[in-house]
């Protein structure tokens, strides 16, 4: 069932993506974050209420999180290409870093604080949070001086003309599309190992669901430091090879975590990945939004979110097949090796991937900026 649930809410972004990207380069994006939130909103409170009166049922739990899902992958290009619309181009990288830093710092958090509202209020307590916190966004949306994005993008063409327009400019674009290319390989071999924690918690380290906890904790805490630093080092807009070694360290914590039997070991990786995937992942973002023009940031964002997100789901079926086969470490360790591998191949095909930043941080002439 919770296998289900989280791929009711995971497969909007495999269905969306695309879509989501054209809207958010043609429609003002304060009046698409902001219908997208209420949206969801209105859903998580609909959820609350039937919590609350207990006439909750399972089917219930998956229509709230696949309706969420989509409101999510509608908003996520939009929400992805505001970061430079808000802070000038120098401090994008920052802001991203720091944007990562207060999303771990809510998963580390956040499941504490519902278990406390939970003992204290109830279930039905936790649901109503989550559902008035849709409206704390709404609001500060609301107040946030967004420039508006509709003089940007070419709204005399139809959605498919656009997002064909999109897919041509990634073709001519040979560092776009490797940094899309490699977005592919985390998604698809190396967060799976989220799927498989359990199995490492309950019969490999054999420390049961407080370690589970606690494995799950490093990745967080690894995570928070990594964004941290990288806000506080002001990467500017980063570069290629900070993109290929934070690929490379974060899949050597997950092939160390992988064949551990050895808990501080095991977390030690898990820390390193963490930290090493917020490296990865806050430079990526960051030379996508400074490399690409700004009519196209919605649609190239998009993009970056299918495949780095898109594709999880099919990774974790086929982490989990082998694993079920062949073992967890294998599963794990061969996905690492796969990632490890398709580096090689990108950065022997587009060896220039080496040697780009866009100069100073500063967006690229032609960006709209």
């Amino acid at each position: 069932m919770l296998g289900l649930t989280s791929a009711a809410a995971g497969l909007p972004i495999l269905l969306l993506s695309l879509v989501a990207g054209v809207l958010a380069d043609r429609i003002d994006q304060r009046r698409l974050l902001v219908a997208t939130q209420a949206a969801a909103g209105f859903f998580t409170a609909l959820l609350a209420v039937a919590v609350t009166l207990g006439t909750v049922q399972f089917w219930h739990v998956v229509a709230v999180a696949f309706l969420v899902g989509c409101m999510s992958a509608m908003a996520s290009p939009a929400y992805q290409s505001l970061m430079s619309a808000l802070v000038e181009p120098r401090a994008l990288g920052n802001a991203i870093a720091l944007n990562s830093a207060q999303f771990n710092l809510s998963r580390i958090f956040a499941p504490t604080l519902a278990g406390v509202g939970i003992a204290l209020g109830g279930l039905a307590l936790a649901f109503w949070v989550n559902a008035l916190s849709f409206l704390v966004v709404v609001l500060v949306l609301s107040t946030l001086a967004i420039p508006s994005s509709r003089s940007i993008g070419r709204f005399e063409a139809s959605l498919w003309a656009n997002l064909v327009d999109g897919l041509r400019y990634v073709r001519g674009q040979r560092v776009v599309l490797a940094l899309l290319v490699l977005a592919m390989g985390p998604g698809l071999f190396n967060l799976n190992y989220l799927v498989l924690m359990p199995v490492y918690a309950r019969d490999i380290l054999q420390i049961g669901a407080p370690g589970l906890g606690l494995l799950t904790s490093a990745v967080g805490v690894g995570a928070l430091v990594g964004a941290l630093t990288i806000a506080v080092l002001r990467p500017g807009g980063g570069s290629g090879r900070l993109v290929l070694a934070g690929l490379a360290t974060g899949t050597a914590g997950l092939i160390a975590f992988a064949g551990s039997t050895w808990l501080p070991l095991s977390l030690l990786g898990l820390a390193v990945l963490g930290a090493a995937q917020v490296a990865y992942y806050t430079t990526t973002n960051t030379l996508l939004q400074l490399l690409v023009p700004a009519r196209m940031r919605g649609r190239i964002m998009s993009l970056y979110i299918l495949a780095a997100t898109g594709l999880l789901p099919i990774g974790n079926v086929v982490a989990g097949v082998t694993a079920e086969h062949l073992g967890a470490p294998f599963a794990l360790i061969g996905g690492g090796l796969l990632t490890l591998g398709l580096m090689v191949v990108v950065i022997l095909r587009v060896p220039e991937l080496l040697s780009v930043r866009p100069p100073d941080g500063r967006l690229v002439p032609g960006s709209g900026r």
